[in-house]
């Protein structure tokens, strides 16, 4: 299009107005026009001048005034425009101001600067061409212009004769010159267009003569022209105005005089009125479409670039930033060097309004690619190109804001943020971006932004927020980031000072859950952000309180999907072991009871563990006895529990049975068993008849009966009971008898006979101690409630009473722990502690917490454990402050040692370590006579080297290694001296090195690790259990060194060390009895006292666990030793159930064997994994192996024969939740051997790998999954194989076209497959990932189904697909979706077609929901929960699929992204525009074109038209007929050349399209 008049045509020129006034239109006379030559020609005083210098004066300064205050001149030079739009005058002819007529164009002067009105062609006699000349007498102006009309053409008058007057007086001042180009912005003027015609504003004849005779210019107005000035009668509203209108010329008011409706409505009503009607519509949209088509290519030019100097850039840039500059104007000039990030910046710098900016970046940024197609290259390169560009120019933005949001020190920084978000918001909104990089980079800087900048981010976020949760790619990292900046206040300690800024983020935060909650949906996410928002949502907010709760089930949904749970079961076990570990929290069983759903398995699985044979200790019972009594307060029948339990579990091992009897009994007197519904049910089972049914080993629910405590059942009940038992032949008399007995003997060793009772004679406690332990569960119970009421009761009523002087003698307290240790009575022994700790007696108060160290998770399960030690500690502190420090010596060291055991207590562990190290007592000071005189009798004997070290001793702090060397090689032969003796002074000894050993630990251990060392060989020494009890319980000899010096004693082979045997040990023990050292109770109670002996058996007990690693080693080279001990004697010996003499190697006796399983069983409990990497090591010795193969067998199988060997589907066949980590062992020791598993020397690894896979296949038939708990431990290369064949088994099962249905059998062996993949997945060490192949495989199967569902068959063969198929492989899908390798390109491909497969899957489902509502098989809400399974599936793959590979799958989907829910799947965001099409018509074909035959009549198209209007002469969409089809291309809608200003010339590129594109059609 163009604006330019065509040459030689004149143009109108607007009139020139005054600045001082606007509305002198009427006022002003038009000014005579000049050639442009007599512009130029000096006045001549002989020449007969016609023209009005007047009016020229006046044309000047009009001229100068509208150049200066005016528009701007458009289209060429002056000249040029004066040429074109002024008429050509001829001097002769002068036009008259009267003959002006409407349509002619006036020309105004300014008032202001205008000269007095002149009639053209006079002159005064004097020669004064400036004045005016009067009319004579008798004539008037008009008679004067009529003359002039009449007279000939002028000619040159003659000069006057007469010198001409000095007319300078009287002469007007001559014109201004003209002005220099004024560059100043202009005030906008109406500018009328050229077109608008012209008339004379006159009301009636004599208003015409009258003005006549004045100068002024005629009143002239323009038709179809009226400039707004804001008070029209249009601007005035009334109510007609506002009802009908406003109109210049009211309407006539014609009433209608008929009606349509009797020429439309019988067209309509004929039968096809429908679809004439349709035609007249098409034919409607038809004509728009031809009529509305871009015919011709785009004719673009960006404005052109120049370069400036900087001085002149510069004053263009301040032009830029003026509004009234003209952007046509400054389109010339535009400086080159402009661009980038510069560009913003100066913008900013110069305050440039933001769509001047714009237009400014537009044109850089049209210029900037058009340089691509002008360097001759391809297409493909110049797209390249310019999205680089565009990539960079986004880059220059991104680091634009970044910079003025960072620069706070700014004076004017409001001011510039501002500016730059406004800015780059345009630019952003009017798609001169790249909006996924531009949206990457919010979303980037949110969430690395610190807390000092996070208020601005969010204000930056929410502009673009609506852009942001519209796509997956950035919604889901836009909640990730405000959900971890909520946490992080959260989690502050000064979360208060950040209260402004946490409640921003959870107004934020509640607005994504109302309107965005899918992009909530991220496990990993949520599991760690949950606890934190769910504290700050209001309760009273019903609506968010459901959201949260909808997101939180879509999350639950696939971590279980992708977690799929090993079973309720296992994670029950899992945390009832831990309580064995660490002391059992008070809040602990209410929590686990109210956030377990299946409580009936909660409690069986319960049951069933603290009854097991495989978890070892006292403890266990304790702990289930605390979780039953506490779960019933809220509700549980653990009567009806444990019957159930009895009536399923016919608890064949007697150490079930004692567990079992232990666990009721405390339950019976905790009040949470009725032995009465006990008694009522063995009775409906058919009471006791048989003998054996009450004996020891009969069975558990009758033999229970006689192991209820009697003291706790009422008489009746007790009378109910005697005579069932009476029945199968047991009597409760010799019973009664014996716990009588056993009463008295306690009382006769506690010296508890009052009065004239029968005494018999004390037992040892030690003898004592064994024949209770010996007793059965009631005899225990009636011998622990009789310490309860006869001494622990009267403790604590003395205590009450407040006697002075009543304190309890030690040997009477150990004698009551024992018994009490001996009857497993540790409710007693609680409540005994209890009443002990009220006594001011270190000795006795160290006792107690050496009782509750020995026993804490058993105190810790009653919940006593952390009281008591409350207590102790303030106790200490109170002994302390009265006796000192060597008065609490014992208690100080007791509480030391418990401290480290209880979580939370790290300051006061430091803190007791500290004091004991600051202790300067002396060394043999001890608070007993037997210290004493074994002090006198050091002094007596060695009275010269005590001396010498206590000078050494008495102000140092630290040794040096020289004088701690000389004392050690001074004591450690006078130790070596009392050796085999009975000798007092070992104990003064170990007292001295105990406290050198506080000087310097490190230096100390090493000598003494040496000297143990040298000590291995047994001809040199007596047993070490005659040495070591006594210097470890002192404190002289730590457990690590006696572990370090039997490492190398065996080789890691199973053999001999030679460094063994040069140090003469080819025939020691030693490794054995360390090991005998740390399981058997001490035997030296001799020389150590029974706090010495209590406290190293805390030490034995605590070895386990402290020096795991070091423990398992010893266990396994003692095994070695022992081996080779046999071996030495050319046999196996005889058989470990014999007894051996004093001879034999320590581990031939079977106590000891029985103490080694114990020891390995507790190893296991605590570190499966790292036990089994060490028993597991490979040997070179095979009866090594063998008896290694022995000890895993009996772990297992606790009864079995020695040397008895399982395979390996036994081994999967036994596993269950507790024997798990026994069977973990057995196979890492058989998979560790050579011989066991290996068919053949040459292919070990092939046969261990047929051997599993069998075992597999056997126990996935059996229905028993609970074996997958094993794959973890198992080696890469077997996990990886066992993975691979059940992948490959899965599939086959799997309905295809091939085979569309399946037995139901199927089905269940497909869950179990994948429990096994499951498993592998979740731990196994795979040696790598998935294979592609096999994912790829997966993505086909997937595909089969989707094409099964989609294929019109019957519903036979998609209701199980629905129902069953889809579902497990989903889940399947989910497991190998988390152990893709996200950087692969190829894992990147098959994640793609998997979202392809989905997305299919998704809408296939959609068009099934019909199937749903007909077939009653299928659940109600059946297909919603699989969309959203597929969906959420959808999410989890697309957030780590590449951009290349999403930008894929966007181009495949194509149409099918009008489905919202695959839009934000795929973050697709097409452009707008960017799917208009140009129309191309296509020459009709000769087919097309061939005429009609002579004698044949053209066919003619039958078309149906509507009252005479229609499509009849074309295609139904408008393609006249003959013309050739339509062809569609793409139109590129270019956005960088939509200019406001395009060019500084006028017409040319007024704008990049033809306005033609705003009809044209759209397609979707």
């Amino acid at each position: 299009m163009s604006s330019r008049p065509p040459m030689g045509v004149p143009q109108r020129q607007p009139p020139s107005r005054s600045l001082s006034s606007s509305n002198t239109l009427s006022s002003q006379r038009p000014a005579t026009q000049r050639t442009l030559s007599s512009q130029h020609i000096p006045p001549s005083p002989i020449r007969n001048n016609s023209v009005d210098f007047s009016a020229d004066a006046t044309s000047q300064a009009s001229n100068v005034a509208q150049t200066q205050y005016g528009t701007p001149r458009r289209g060429g030079s002056r000249l040029r425009l004066e040429l074109a739009n002024d008429g050509i005058i001829h001097s002769g002819f002068v036009e008259s101001p009267t003959s002006a007529t409407a349509l002619e164009l006036p020309k105004s002067s300014t008032p202001s600067r205008a000269m007095p009105p002149t009639i053209p062609g006079d002159v005064s006699d004097s020669g004064d061409v400036s004045s005016p000349r009067a009319p004579g007498p008798g004539q008037t102006v008009d008679d004067d212009d009529d003359d002039d009309d009449n007279s000939p053409l002028p000619m040159p008058r003659r000069r006057p004769r007469v010198a001409a007057p000095d007319t300078r007086k009287c002469m007007a001042p001559p014109a201004p010159p003209p002005a220099k180009k004024d560059n100043r912005p202009k005030p906008y003027t109406v500018e009328v267009p050229p077109a608008a015609p012209r008339y004379l504003v006159l009301n009636n004849r004599t208003d015409l003569l009258s003005r006549s005779g004045n100068t002024n210019a005629l009143p002239t107005a323009y038709s179809d022209f009226t400039p707004w000035l804001g008070d029209g009668p249009e601007d005035h509203f009334t109510q007609t105005f506002i009802q009908t209108g406003f109109f210049y010329k009211n309407p006539v008011a014609q009433a209608e005089t008929a009606s349509a409706k009797g020429a439309i409505f019988p067209a309509i009503k004929h039968k096809s009125g429908l679809q004439a009607l349709s035609t007249v519509f098409t034919g409607i949209l038809a004509s728009r479409r031809q009529n509305g088509q871009v015919t011709s290519a785009s004719t673009f030019k960006p404005p052109p670039r120049v370069t400036l100097t900087d001085t002149k850039r510069e004053a263009w840039l301040k032009d830029l930033a003026n509004s009234n500059t003209s952007l046509r104007r400054l389109s010339r000039t535009i400086p080159h060097g402009i661009r980038g990030k510069g560009l913003l910046e100066q913008c900013l710098n110069k305050n440039v309004p933001t769509e001047r900016a714009v237009w400014l970046a537009k044109c850089v940024g049209a210029n900037e690619i058009r340089a691509f197609k002008r360097k001759g290259v391809n297409g493909a390169i110049v797209m390249g190109g310019e999205a680089k560009w565009i990539r960079d120019w986004t880059i220059f933005v991104e680091q634009f804001v970044d910079a003025v949001v960072s620069s706070f020190g700014d004076v004017d920084w409001k001011h510039k943020v501002n500016y730059a978000i406004r800015l780059a918001t345009h630019l952003y909104a009017e798609h001169l971006l790249d909006r996924e990089h531009y949206m990457d980079w919010l979303v980037s800087s949110l969430e690395s932004c610190p807390q000092s900048k996070l208020p601005m981010w969010l204000l930056i976020i929410q502009i673009y927020w609506r852009e942001l949760e519209k796509f997956r790619k950035y919604g889901r990292r836009l909640v990730a980031a405000l959900l971890d900046q909520h946490t992080k206040i959260y989690n502050n300690p000064d979360h208060d000072i950040f209260a402004p800024l946490s409640s921003r983020l959870l107004i934020l935060l509640k607005s994504l859950m109302t309107s965005s909650a899918t992009n909530f949906l991220s496990p990993t996410t949520w599991a760690t952000n949950r606890e934190a928002l769910m504290s700050a949502l209001p309760l009273d907010d019903e609506t968010l309180q459901a959201a949260y709760l909808w997101i939180d089930s879509r999350n639950e949904q696939l971590i279980s999907s992708v977690r799929a749970p090993p079973a309720t079961r296992h994670v029950i076990v899992e945390t009832l072991d831990g309580m064995l570990k660490t002391p059992m929290s008070g809040d602990l069983p209410t929590q686990y009871w109210i956030t377990t759903k299946d409580r009936h398995n909660l409690v069986r699985t319960t049951l069933e563990w603290g009854t097991s044979i495989y978890r070892p200790g006292i403890a266990k019972i304790y702990v289930a006895h605390r979780l039953l009594s506490t779960w019933t307060n809220l509700g549980l029948d653990a009567t009806l529990a444990i019957l159930d339990f009895l009536n399923s579990d016919p608890l064949e091992e007697l150490g079930r049975k004692t567990a079992l009897y232990h666990l009721v009994t405390e339950l019976v007197l905790s009040g949470s068993f009725d032995p009465l519904r006990y008694v009522q049910w063995l009775i409906a089972r058919g009471g006791l008849h048989d003998p054996n049914s009450v004996m020891q080993d009969g069975p558990a629910s009758s033999r229970l009966l006689v192991e209820l405590p009697v003291s706790a059942l009422p008489p009746s009940l007790a009378s109910m009971r005697a005579n069932m038992l009476g029945r199968a032949a047991y009597s409760v008399d010799d019973e009664a008898m014996d716990q009588e007995m056993a009463i008295n003997c306690v009382k006769s060793t506690l010296g508890l006979h009052w009065g004239g009772e029968n005494r018999t004679a004390g037992i040892p406690i030690g003898k004592l101690s064994k024949r209770i332990s010996l007793s059965s569960r009631a005899l225990k119970t009636e011998i622990g409630q009789f310490i309860r009421q006869a001494f622990v009761l009267s403790l604590d009523s003395a205590q009450v009473a407040g006697r002075e002087g009543f304190q309890l003698p030690s040997p009477t307290f150990i004698a009551v722990r024992s018994i009490l240790e001996a009857a497993e009575d540790f409710q007693t022994l609680a409540q005994f502690l209890r009443a002990t700790t009220g006594f001011f007696d270190a000795d006795i108060l160290a006792s107690c917490a050496d009782t509750l160290n020995l026993h804490l998770h058993v105190f810790g399960a009653l919940g006593a454990a952390n009281d008591m030690f409350d207590i102790l500690v303030t106790r200490l502190e109170a002994l302390r402050q009265m006796q000192g420090v060597a008065g609490v010596r014992s208690l100080l060291i007791s509480v030391a040692m418990l401290a480290p055991r209880l979580p939370g207590q790290e300051a006061l562990v430091a803190h007791l370590n500290e004091t004991i190290r600051n202790d300067r007592s002396s060394a043999v000071d001890a608070s007993s006579p037997v210290s004493d005189n074994m002090a006198a009798r050091i002094q007596d004997e060695e009275g010269e080297l005590l001396d010498e070290i206590e000078k050494k001793l008495a102000n140092k702090t630290s040794m040096d290694r020289t004088t701690m060397y000389s004392f050690l090689n001074k004591i450690i032969p006078k130790v070596e001296a009392c050796w085999g003796k009975t000798d007092e002074r070992l104990r003064a000894y170990g007292l001295l090195l105990t406290r050198l050993r506080h000087f310097d630990a490190q230096h100390f251990d090493t000598f003494m690790t040496k000297w143990v060392l040298g000590i291995r060989n047994p001809q040199n020494r007596p047993p070490i259990s005659q040495i070591f009890p006594l210097m470890v319980s002192v404190g002289c000899l730590d457990l690590s060194i006696i572990l370090a010096t039997t490492s190398d004693a065996v080789s890691t082979t199973g053999r001999i060390n030679p460094a063994a045997k040069a140090a003469g040990l080819p025939h020691s023990t030693y490794i054995q009895e360390v090991l005998e050292l740390l399981t058997a109770p001490p035997v030296s109670k001799e020389l150590l006292t029974p706090e010495e002996l209590y406290r190293f058996t805390i030490l034995q007990n605590q070895a386990p666990i402290t020096h795991l690693k070091e423990m398992a080693a010893l266990a396994r080279n003692a095994l070695a030793e022992y081996c080779a001990c046999l071996s030495r004697r050319d046999s196996q010996g005889p058989p470990l159930a014999s007894h051996l003499g004093t001879t034999g190697p320590p581990l031939a006796n079977p106590r000891a064997w029985d103490r080694l399983m114990c020891l390995l069983r507790t190893l296991i409990l605590v570190d499966q994994v790292a036990v089994s990497k060490i028993l597991s090591i490979k040997t070179a010795d095979p009866a090594v192996g063998r008896k290694l193969d022995d000890v895993t067998t009996q772990l297992l199988l606790p009864n079995a024969q020695p040397g008895i060997q399982i395979t390996l589907d036994q081994v999967l066949g036994l596993a269950n939740d507790f024997t798990l980590p026994f069977c973990q062992l057995k196979l890492a020791q058989g998979l560790g051997s050579s011989e066991d598993f290996a068919a053949s020397a040459q292919e070990p690894q092939q046969s261990q790998l047929e051997v599993f896979a069998k075992a597999m296949d056997n126990a996935i038939e059996a229905r028993n999954i609970t074996w997958t708990g094993m794959l973890p431990t198992l080696s890469p290369e077997i996990t990886q194989h066992l993975l691979n064949r059940a992948q490959t088994r899965l599939f086959d099962l799997l309905p295809s076209k091939d085979r569309s249905t399946s037995p139901a059998t199927n089905f269940a062996m497909a869950e179990s497959l994948l429990s096994v993949i499951e498993t592998i997945s979740r731990g196994g060490p795979v040696a790598s990932h998935p294979s592609l192949h096999l994912a790829s495989a997966t993505v086909d199967r997937l595909a089969d189904l989707w094409e099964l569902l989609a294929s019109p068959s019957d519903s036979e063969i998609k209701v199980p697909i629905l129902i069953s198929w889809l579902p497990l492989m989903l889940r399947f899908l989910s497991l190998q979706a988390q152990t893709h390798d996200t950087a692969n390109k190829q894992s990147n491909e098959v994640r793609g077609r998997a979202l392809l497969v989905l997305a299919g899957i998704l809408q296939e489902i959609d068009n099934l929901a019909s199937l749903a509502v007909c077939d009653l098989r299928l659940p109600s809400k059946l297909t919603v929960h699989l969309s959203r399974r597929v969906f959420d599936l959808s999410l989890d793959l697309v957030d780590n699929l590449s951009d290349e590979v999403r930008q894929q799958c966007i181009r495949i989907l194509g149409d099918a992204l009008s489905d919202s829910r695959l839009r934000y799947i795929f973050s697709a965001a097409p452009p707008p525009l960017e799917n208009l099409m140009l129309a191309h018509k296509d020459k009709p074909t000769a087919a097309t074109q061939q005429p009609a035959q002579p004698g044949q009549q053209q066919p003619r198209p039958r078309v149906t038209t509507f009252l005479g209007v229609g499509a009849a002469s074309g295609s139904l969409w408008g393609t006249p007929v003959g013309q050739g089809q339509e062809r569609l291309s793409p139109f590129t809608f270019k956005r960088w050349e939509i200019l406001n200003e395009p060019t500084p010339n006028v017409g040319e590129n007024d704008t990049s399209l033809s306005l033609t594109l705003f009809e044209a059609f759209k397609l979707r």
